[in-house]
This record gives structure tokens, C-alpha cells and sequence, in this order.
């Protein structure tokens, strides 16, 4: 007598998805497709870097604010900024050896401007203040800076009234710079400066 058997289709209850094909029983998938039955798609990020906070979708880079390109490398120049507060960091003891007030310290306050016009200039002063502390004005409401890339003067000055304000000292300055990123404090201390500010920021595009 002689006896067959069937052989049994190792495939017959696999199902493929995606275009992968059954070979023995197993899926072999194609075009990045994986997963026992070809199921899960392939990650189209794998191998892409965001930059400045970026982050991937669907193969493309999503850029935060602020940044463009395909890794988000490039920074978007501001349209404006504003400054929400400013702080004396420094400024002399004396004037030239002489006390700013003939019985007290020097009643400070700072003035911001572009070129020949006044932005802002402080409506308080600090009364007898000491060169010891730092002292915050908050401007109300923030100072706009609508060319972030021209140069800037802020300056600080002793109240005197009836007699002339003192000017203290000052600092020029650009707001902006292409290749720093967006701080949001910025410290205007450049060296021998006798007056020294630190400012906080916000960005506009």
C-alpha cells in the first residue's frame, strides 16, 4: 500500500500588509514597512536633526519661533522688540572724586534713546542710592525697539532739580545680533564701562 500526505502552506494564515510578501510562514516586508505582518510604517525621521528646539514631523523639520531651514539652523531676524525692565548694575561712586549731592547720594534714573530721540525716559528716580545695590525700572508699558539691528544709547543720570541732571555715564548698544539667539536678558557691561545696565527682552516677528 502506498501512502501520501498533504503538505501543510506555511503561509496560509499569514497575512502580509503593505506589499510584503510570505516566505516560510514570515512576512518580508518592503519600502521600510516592519512588524510580524508588515504593519508598522517606516519612521521617516529617523536620521533628521532639528536644531534651537526644532522637532520632526513627517520627515520635516517643525521650527520653533524664531528659526527657519530644513534643520531650523537659520534665525528669523525680529521685526521689534521689548524691553520689560531695566536694571542699574553699576554706576560711579563719585563724580570725580566729589559727592553727586552735596549731603547725599545720587538720586539716579536712566533715559533710552535711538539716535537723537528719547524713547524713554524714566518717570522715577532712585533717592540716594548706593552704587553697592543694583536698582530695577520696570518701563510701563515695555519699551519698543522696532529696529532691533541700529545701535541704541541708554544712559543714567542724578536727578538735580531745580539744577541740571548729572549724567552718570552710558552705554551704546544693538539689540540684535544674527548669530546669538534670543536671549531674554542681555547684560550691557562692556569693559571700562563706568555705568553698567542689564535688560530683559522679549522678540517680535
Amino acid at each position: 500500500m502506498l501512502l501520501s500526505a498533504c503538505k501543510k502552506d506555511p503561509c496560509k494564515n499569514t497575512v502580509c500588509l503593505n506589499g510584503g510578501a510570505c516566505v516560510d510562514g514570515s512576512c518580508l516586508c518592503t519600502n521600510g514597512y516592519s512588524g510580524a505582518n508588515c504593519q508598522t510604517p517606516p519612521n521617516v525621521c529617523a536620521g533628521v536633526s532639528c536644531l534651537n528646539g526644532g522637532s520632526c514631523a513627517n520627515g520635516v523639520c517643525v521650527c520653533t519661533e524664531g528659526y527657519t531651514g530644513s534643520n531650523c539652523s537659520q534665525q528669523v531676524s525680529p521685526t521689534s522688540m521689548r524691553i520689560t525692565s531695566i536694571t542699574v548694575t553699576s554706576f560711579p561712586a563719585t563724580d570725580g572724586g566729589a559727592g553727586w549731592d552735596l549731603t547725599s547720594g545720587a538720586d539716579i534714573f536712566p533715559i533710552l534713546s535711538l539716535g537723537g530721540t528719547t524713547l524713554w525716559n524714566s518717570p522715577n528716580y532712585v533717592t540716594n542710592a548706593n552704587p553697592s545695590n543694583e536698582y530695577l525700572f520696570t518701563p510701563s508699558p515695555s519699551i519698543v525697539l522696532s529696529s532691533p539691528t541700529s545701535q541704541y544709547t541708554l544712559r543714567l543720570y542724578d536727578y538735580d532739580s531745580p539744577s541740571p541732571d548729572d549724567y552718570m555715564g552710558g552705554v551704546n548698544f544693538t539689540p540684535y545680533n544674527s548669530t546669538s539667539g534670543f536671549p531674554t536678558t542681555i547684560n550691557l557691561a562692556p569693559s571700562g564701562a563706568a555705568v553698567t545696565f542689564r535688560l530683559t527682552v522679549s522678540y517680535v516677528w
